[in-house]
């Protein structure tokens, strides 16, 4: 059955695709393709009319289900797969209004997932964020994450620019084999659009963000991203900019784009804890890189009282897991947080490596679950103290989220996994 829905399924997009011919925006990486795929619809609505994937909706299924306006996944149900069908029925039996520009996130958890959604939705501009060891138990190595990844620049025709991070020393030799314009982004020098600056700001009405000073040409603007910190979320910003500069958007215009911009639940999202504390929400997933800048965006923010980093066990690193949990280690240790609290067995082996490089033993927790870790964290919470939380998706993080959260009632905005089919999920 779930084959033969998603032979419907891209059936109806590919011919609705040939029919209203929009220009793609496609976005993969391994790191920050939800964040980066909301900040380029963000710009590009400014002149445009724009439709992005849903969530984080990015496979062989979400993407038919975006091009036929009916964001979710097969899980959803079948009302939502009957709804897809009429949507591709209406669309292509008359002339309906269909958006100017699509932006598609772009997944791959096995090789071959890239090419299946390319042969589907033929690509104008492709965005690489940023390439690491995720999926390795599935691609084996990070060159073969790569290879598939790289496809959204290599595999494009006609009249198309591929956006580069210029940060990430595999992603600039794509620029190399693409076919495309290129434009760089980055904070090193010589990228096209380079971020000169970066701090932890509030705005007017104190909300928490990152003001970044962008540099373009001989133009320099400043750009505030709202309700999340870090410096590597200025990354998304720095792609979204890019993307306007290739649809010849004007700066100004770019800029005020991006104060609409909000991070997607679960992506660094600055939420207000319990007892007047600060959360930095990161729970939608985790690997090595990812984490590690978490971890960074922690020890740079302003908090008045402790740092608590509630982390939970990276998957799908195959035979790397214990060399990634101990590089957690390690750099809780080196970024002196305050007080560690892992969540799983894997997690284990960052507290052991947090121990080995001489963070104090009674800074240092482990928990089996989520909410025990949430519970502990709870009772030693103190005003001012801030709180990271991050873990891959079988960690479950956004439970001891939703425990720490001032607002709980508002979990089903604020948080991930906040649907049905999650809550009824162990």
């Amino acid at each position: 059955m779930k084959r033969f829905v998603l032979v419907v399924l891209t059936w109806f997009a590919r011919r609705v695709v040939a029919k209203y011919r929009p220009q793609v925006v496609g976005i993969t990486g391994s790191y920050g393709k939800t964040s980066t795929k909301e900040a380029v619809a963000a710009v590009l609505s400014q002149a445009y009319d724009v439709r992005a994937s849903a969530k984080s909706f990015n496979n062989e299924f979400g993407v038919p289900f975006t091009v036929l306006d009916a964001p979710g996944g097969f899980s959803s149900g079948s009302t939502r797969v009957l709804k897809a069908f009429w949507h591709g029925v209406q669309l292509l039996t008359s002339h309906q209004p269909y958006p100017t520009i699509l932006v598609l996130e772009m997944g791959a958890d096995k090789p071959g997932d890239i090419k299946n959604i390319l042969d589907l939705v033929p690509v104008t501009v492709g965005v690489v964020t940023s390439v690491g060891p995720t999926h390795l138990e599935r691609f084996g190595s990070v060159e073969n994450v790569f290879a598939e990844k790289s496809l959204v620049t290599t595999k494009l025709n006609g009249h198309c620019w591929a956006i580069l991070n210029g940060d990430d020393a595999r992603v600039q030799t794509l620029g190399e084999a693409s076919p495309c314009r290129i434009v760089s982004y980055g904070f090193q020098s010589g990228v096209a659009v380079r971020c000169i600056d970066v701090a932890v700001s509030r705005s007017e009405a104190g909300e928490y963000g990152m003001l970044l000073t962008v540099e373009f040409g001989r133009d320099t603007f400043p750009v505030f991203l709202p309700g999340t910190v870090g410096r590597h979320t200025a990354y998304a910003a720095l792609a979204a900019v890019a993307v306007g500069v290739a649809y010849s958007m004007d700066l100004v215009e770019i800029s005020d784009g991006l104060k609409a911009y909000r991070p997607p639940p679960g992506r660094m999202r600055v939420l207000e804890g319990v007892k007047r504390t600060t959360l930095l929400d990161d729970t939608y997933n985790s690997s090595p890189d990812a984490c590690i800048a978490a971890v960074q965006a922690l020890r740079e923010f302003p908090a008045e009282g402790l740092r608590y980093a509630i982390l939970g066990d990276m998957a799908d690193l195959g035979r790397a897991t214990e060399q990634g949990h101990r590089a957690i280690g390690k750099e809780i240790a080196d970024e002196k947080i305050d007080v560690f609290v892992g969540v799983g067995e894997a997690m284990k082996k960052a507290a052991d490596e947090a121990r080995l490089q001489g963070m104090s033993t009674d800074k240092i927790f482990s928990f089996d679950d989520p909410m025990a870790a949430a519970r502990f964290v709870k009772e030693r919470m103190k005003q001012g103290d801030a709180v990271l939380l991050k873990g891959s998706q079988r960690s479950r993080m956004e439970k001891a989220a939703k425990e720490l959260m001032a607002s709980p009632e508002h979990a089903k905005d604020l948080l991930v996994r906040q649907d049905a089919l999650w809550l009824r999920t162990p």
